[in-house]
């Protein structure tokens, strides 16, 4: 079959216009059905990013705390006051405000910086279906999923998903929630001042965050005030007696989760690490982990430090699949209401003698056998300019040990002979290949002088069992969107090291 392309120049010129053109109508049209699709199931309200089990059941959601509510049970002030300082043109625009968005590309022009412009509508795109990464390639999407939002929801409906879906710092997302954790009530009790105080939110959730800067707060709601007169949603005596009113702030709840509430903030920071602070709604994330054995966990956790019988005193656990990488479990301290540092995947310490059968893993890859000798134990030389010279606890050491005997004595100067004769540079080979980097180059490599965090020690002790294969620890499998298109994958990866 012969294909026939136009001769003359202007005709191939006008032929490769007319295929980029269908492709790119193709594109679009089909982006824009999708998105349609999707925008439209917003009628029956907006789910969740539901986290699975290893099993595939459904284990927990994204946010615990949220309370979504009708907007009749929205105070009108509360309402007015999103308006006002967000968006005081929502009722007149279609999903875009012109007269923003040229205010805003005259400042970006001049100023050289990315501005927003942003409508409510645009927030709620931006929440619901895209990161946070400031690009203009992000704001024209931004921009087309609100006019087709606007289009297919009534103005009301969208207010409604913005304010209980709406970020307001510490973790908290949507008016009800932020109304219980800051006045200890429902939005519907909240008074002028509280529901300016919560609209000023969201500008900075971070930097305005109540519990953390309240002064700076109660500040930005006397602006909100400002501009609800302005707009003549309220009189000046009321925004006189709003900024004069008292207001009683609850102490920050803290984290609502103690079963299971380490391994599960650790799932969440990986999907928040993948896709940013906002969470899409009906997405569904496929984890590795087994609720059954997290419970066998956290109790083994807590009778084992309940034996010390001191408060004080905390401990990790990390359970992982050998085969796969899978994390099976993970505990990160005594209560994680009571502290949410995990110490599990982030405290780093000092492996010790944990360190060793690397070492002598190295060893053995470096032509070693277990019964090679060590020698001359007694008399290692100092090392390093700080003349370090390896102890045991034993005062009476023997001379000469075996590798196989070293190793199960966990002998400190075999360890450190053995590190002279195989070389530095072979054992920080090999624990880089297992996932501990950054290990030190020094005579105490061998007794474990480094920092690891006990998820990177357990990873790296799945080389042993699987016969020198090192998996790559996993938390979770894929990410699923609401089209069911796989929108994460993460499959095993193995690397053979020994």
């Amino acid at each position: 079959m012969r294909t026939y392309w136009p001769a003359r120049p202007r005709d191939r010129v006008a032929a490769v216009i007319f295929v980029l053109l269908t492709i790119v109508t193709s594109v679009v049209v089909t982006w824009t059905m999708r998105q349609s699709y999707v925008i439209h199931r917003l009628t029956r309200g907006v789910g969740d990013t539901w986290f699975l089990a290893a099993n595939g059941r459904r284990w927990f959601r994204m946010d615990e705390r949220r309370q979504d509510v009708a907007l009749a049970d929205i105070p009108a002030d509360l309402q007015h006051a999103f308006i006002a300082i967000e968006d005081h043109r929502f009722y007149h625009h279609v999903g875009v405000d012109p007269i923003a968005l040229g205010r805003a590309i005259v400042r970006n022009v001049t100023e050289g910086s990315l501005e927003g412009g942003s409508t409510l509508t645009q927030q709620l795109a931006r929440t619901l279906f895209l990161s946070n990464r400031k690009t203009y390639a992000r704001k024209l999407h931004e921009a087309a999923l609100a006019v087709m939002i606007d289009a297919e929801l009534s103005k009301d409906q969208v207010l409604e998903l913005y304010l209980n879906r709406i970020y307001l710092s510490a973790g908290v997302y949507g008016v009800e929630t932020m109304s219980r954790h800051l006045f200890g009530k429902p939005a519907k009790q909240l008074t002028l001042a509280e529901s300016a105080l919560i609209a000023g939110l969201a500008r900075a959730p971070a930097a305005l965050s109540p519990w953390n800067h309240l002064e700076d707060a109660v500040a930005r709601s006397h602006v909100v005030l400002s501009r609800m007169r302005d707009e003549g949603f309220i009189t000046e005596a009321q925004e006189l007696a709003a900024r004069r009113a008292r207001l009683r702030i609850q102490p920050y709840p803290g984290a609502i989760e103690s079963q299971a509430g380490y391994a599960k903030d650790y799932l969440r920071q990986l999907f928040r690490d993948s896709f940013g602070g906002d969470h899409p709604p009906d997405w569904d994330v496929q984890t590795t982990f087994v609720p059954e054995l997290q419970d066998m966990a956290e109790r083994a956790v807590s009778e084992g430090l309940r034996r010390f019988g001191d408060p004080e005193l905390q401990a990790a656990l990390v359970a992982i699949d050998p085969a796969t990488g899978d994390v099976l479990a993970i505990v990160g301290g005594r209560d994680f209401k009571l502290s949410q540092f995990n110490r599990a995947s982030r405290s780093r310490r000092q492996p010790g003698s944990a360190f060793k059968p690397l070492l002598y893993a190295a060893a053995l890859e470096h032509g070693f056998s277990p019964v090679s000798v060590l020698s001359d134990l007694g008399h290692v030389p100092p090392q390093g300019p700080e003349e370090w010279s390896p102890r045991n606890v034993e005062a009476d050491a023997p001379e000469t040990l075996t590798l196989r005997a070293a190793l199960l004595e966990s002998d400190n100067r075999a360890a450190t002979v053995l590190q002279q004769r195989v070389g530095s540079r072979a054992v920080l080979s090999l624990a880089a290949h297992v996932g501990l980097r950054d290990m030190p180059d020094v005579p105490s490599l061998s007794l474990g002088t480094g920092l690891v965090t006990p998820l990177e020690l357990t990873a790296a002790y799945s080389t042993f069992p699987s016969g020198g294969l090192v998996a790559q620890p996993r938390g979770i499998v894929q990410v699923v969107d609401a089209d069911g298109t796989t929108v994460l994958a993460n499959p095993v990866r193995t690397e053979r090291v020994i």
